[in-house]
Parts: C-alpha cells; sequence; structure tokens
C-alpha cells in the first residue's frame, strides 16, 4: 500500500527537510514512499544543489512535483 508524504516551501533548506522525512518515516529506498512537493523548492538557501539531487533521485513515479507561483 503506497504512503504519500506531502511537503511545501522547503525553499532549499535541504537539511530540515531531510530530518523531517527521517523523522516521519519516509524512506527513499522504499518503493511504496510517494514524495508530493507542493511548491517552493528552490527560492533561498544555500543547499539547492543536494536538494536538486535528492528530488531527482528519486524515481519519476515516486515523486509528484507541484510548481508554486512564480
Amino acid at each position: 500500500m503506497k504512503k504519500y508524504f506531502v511537503v511545501s516551501d522547503i525553499h532549499i533548506f535541504y537539511k530540515p527537510f531531510i530530518n523531517e522525512l527521517t523523522r516521519k518515516g519516509f524512506d527513499a529506498c522504499n518503493n511504496e514512499h510517494v514524495l508530493i512537493v507542493c511548491g517552493d523548492l528552490f527560492d533561498r538557501g544555500s543547499e539547492s544543489l543536494k536538494l536538486y539531487e535528492f528530488i531527482k533521485s528519486l524515481p519519476k513515479e515516486r515523486r509528484i512535483i507541484i510548481r508554486g507561483e512564480i
């Protein structure tokens, strides 16, 4: 059974984002875990590359990115 993890407003703050995902039980290797990001991935902060690499490391069928306002 799929388990969905919904986040928003990450703003490039990779470490707090990963810490909270881990705390809530998200496992990047678990094929039943799906990440939904509701906008504001990149707009400030210093860890943009780490965040980008993490998001892209998830298979396309396990990540849903909803674009925020421009």
